[in-house]
């Protein structure tokens, strides 16, 4: 299953970007391993609960890319109906006695998190292939933008910002909404690519200056993942409804 079936029929939800450090005393592996068991059997009581509309792990891959500041260890994509779904997921005795304090058994809480609206710039033609990687790049807007104009361009985009001639697999953008609290970061780009070594090439050409008029360069962090799709988008709205 690829990201763009996992997203078909989550209509207009939100989705919450989460960034996640491992523990000092856990290896990548060993945090990798934990979140897509032990913690994940959590999360999965969430979904059934009907607080959560879909669910992916995005798994860092232990390699370096020249420039790049890493963001975090880990990112799960949540779907959610609406801000108060979110609300309501973080009092529930599901996440209170579960999730919750089973974040500090392999993370160090908080996640870095903003709930996003997403936009699908560009979308795969069939399966991913099974070697694909995840690139994720966060951003602050220039600070000489105003939030408006900002979001304006942002959503009009057609290409990877940093990389205005590659050709990705396929391409979203996410942008903060409002109402959700004052958010870490502004926005996330996410492209998926063929193989490790096709993005590497793409990113040895990249245009860094280019983002600079629409993104503060200095705030840029990123992620190189493996995507793991746990529960598919709208997976619980179609079972309640059958």
């Amino acid at each position: 299953m690829n990201a763009g079936q996992a997203a078909a029929g989550c209509g207009d939800a939100l989705k919450v970007m989460s960034f996640l450090q491992r523990r000092p005393d856990f290896t990548l592996e060993a945090f990798s391993d934990y979140w897509r068991t032990i913690h994940k059997a959590h999360a999965l009581r969430l979904v059934e609960a009907g607080y959560l509309r879909g669910y992916i792990q995005n798994h860092r891959i232990d390699t370096q890319l020249e420039g790049f500041v890493w963001m975090a260890d880990g990112a799960p994509e949540l779907w959610i109906d609406d801000i108060g779904a979110l609300q309501r997921l973080v009092t529930s005795p599901e996440y209170l006695h579960g999730a919750g304090p089973d974040e500090a058994r392999f993370m160090v809480p908080p996640a870095v998190a903003c709930v996003a609206r997403e936009r699908v710039l560009c979308e795969a033609a069939g399966e991913l292939p099974d070697g694909a990687v995840k690139l994720i790049l966060v951003f602050r807007r220039n600070p000489r933008l105003a939030a408006d104009a900002f979001a304006a361009h942002w959503l009009d985009g057609e290409a990877p910002l940093l990389l205005p001639g590659a050709a990705p697999l396929r391409l979203t953008r996410y942008m903060a909404v409002e109402g959700a609290g004052e958010p870490p970061f502004d926005a996330v780009e996410c492209s998926w690519w063929d193989s490790l070594d096709s993005l590497r090439g793409e990113w040895a050409l990249r245009d860094a200056a280019r983002g600079q008029p629409l993104v503060d360069p200095s705030a840029t962090r990123g992620m190189l993942v493996r995507e793991e799709v746990v529960v598919p988008a709208g997976w619980y709205a179609r079972v309640g409804a059958a």
